[in-house]
């Protein structure tokens, strides 16, 4: 159990990066017209939304944790609706706002597995 509690905050952790990454990656690539940065953004959201699952799945939880998973699955779609809007001054914009917000919710979420982690441990 503490071993899969651990990867869950790594996961967790992990999506702070991913999303920042796929901000980067999506905005850089429609900025220099680049097919091949394109072309590489769909592994990255498998990735994000495999993770997204793995922590909704993980039986470490709580009310403030499921609270914090559900508003980060709003946001995620608020991004992806923005990658469909590149293209457009509003889209770009989506993106920076929703990919913001997701690194503070899952800079929580990552405060708030360590916390159940701490309470399980002791």
């Amino acid at each position: 159990m503490l071993f899969r509690s651990l990867h869950i905050v790594n996961v967790c952790g992990r999506q702070r990066m991913r999303v920042q990454r796929i901000a980067k990656e999506a905005l850089l690539a429609h900025q220099l017209a680049d097919q091949a940065l394109r072309d590489g953004l769909p592994p990255l959201l498998d990735d994000f939304e495999a993770a997204l699952r793995e922590l909704d799945e993980a039986p470490l939880s709580t009310p403030e944790i499921r609270q914090s998973l559900s508003a980060a699955r709003d946001e995620w779609l608020r991004l992806l609706r923005g990658l469909h809007g590149l293209h457009t001054d509003s889209g770009r914009l989506t993106i920076v706002q929703a990919s913001d917000a997701l690194l503070a919710l899952f800079d929580r979420l990552t405060a708030s597995y360590e916390h159940s982690l701490q309470v399980l441990m002791a």
